[in-house]
C-alpha cells in the first residue's frame, strides 16, 4: 500500500471520501491544465500557420510534457515548449531535438550542482529569450546576454547544438494521423479524414 493510500484512510481503516477526492483532484488538475494550455497553443499555432491547421490539430500527442524538472508544470514554461514544437510541426521540421524550454530546465537543474561558466550562461540566456519572449530579462541580464554573444557566440552555438541533440526526445514524432472528420465534436473538412 502506498503512502497516499494510507492518507486516504481514516483511523478505522475505512476510506476517507474527502481525502480520496482531494487526492484525485490533486492528481488530475495539473493534467487538465496542461491539456487546456496545449489546446490554446494549438489554436494559436493554427492562426500563425493557417495552411497547417489540420496537421496542428492532430499534433496534440507530441505536446506531452517531459519530466526534466518541476518547471514544465509552470504555464509559461509549458507554453513556450509547446509553441516551439508546434512551429516545428507546421514547418515539417524534426520534432525530436530538445526545445529551448527543455534546455532551460536542464541548465537550471545543472546550475544547482555547479556554477555555469560564461558560454553556458550565454546559452541559458539565449534559450530563455527564444522560449519565453513574453518574459523579458532584466536590463542587467540583457546586457550580459549581449556580452556573452559577442565574446562566446560560436561556442554558444556549439553548446546549443549539443544540448538539442543530447536532451532530445527520441520518441517525439508525429505518427500516422487518423481522423474521423470531426474536431472537438464538430464535422470538419480535415485533409486527414478517412472517407466514411
Amino acid at each position: 500500500m502506498t503512502r497516499s493510500s494510507h492518507q486516504s484512510r481514516g483511523a478505522a481503516g475505512a476510506l476517507d471520501p474527502a481525502a480520496l477526492c482531494a487526492h484525485i483532484i490533486g492528481t488530475v488538475q495539473p493534467l487538465l491544465e496542461a491539456m487546456h494550455w496545449a489546446d490554446d497553443e494549438i489554436a494559436a499555432a493554427g492562426r500563425r500557420h493557417p495552411g497547417q491547421a489540420d496537421l496542428l490539430y492532430h499534433a496534440f500527442s507530441v505536446l506531452t510534457p517531459r519530466h526534466i524538472g518541476p518547471g514544465m508544470g509552470t504555464e509559461f514554461v509549458y507554453r513556450g515548449h509547446a509553441r516551439e514544437i508546434l512551429d516545428r510541426v507546421a514547418a515539417g521540421n524534426d520534432l525530436r531535438p530538445a526545445t529551448a524550454a527543455e534546455i532551460c530546465l536542464a541548465l537550471s537543474k545543472a546550475s544547482q550542482l555547479a556554477p555555469m561558466h560564461a558560454a553556458w550562461a550565454g546559452l541559458y540566456l539565449r534559450m530563455w529569450l527564444q522560449a519565453f519572449p513574453g518574459r523579458p530579462l532584466t536590463a542587467e541580464q540583457a546586457d550580459n546576454q549581449s556580452h556573452y554573444e559577442h565574446l562566446h557566440g560560436p561556442h554558444i552555438d556549439i553548446l546549443e547544438n549539443t544540448m538539442r541533440h543530447k536532451a532530445a526526445d527520441r520518441e517525439r514524432q508525429l505518427d500516422n494521423i487518423e481522423c474521423t472528420g470531426r474536431h472537438h465534436g464538430d464535422d470538419v473538412a480535415c485533409r486527414f479524414a478517412t472517407p466514411r
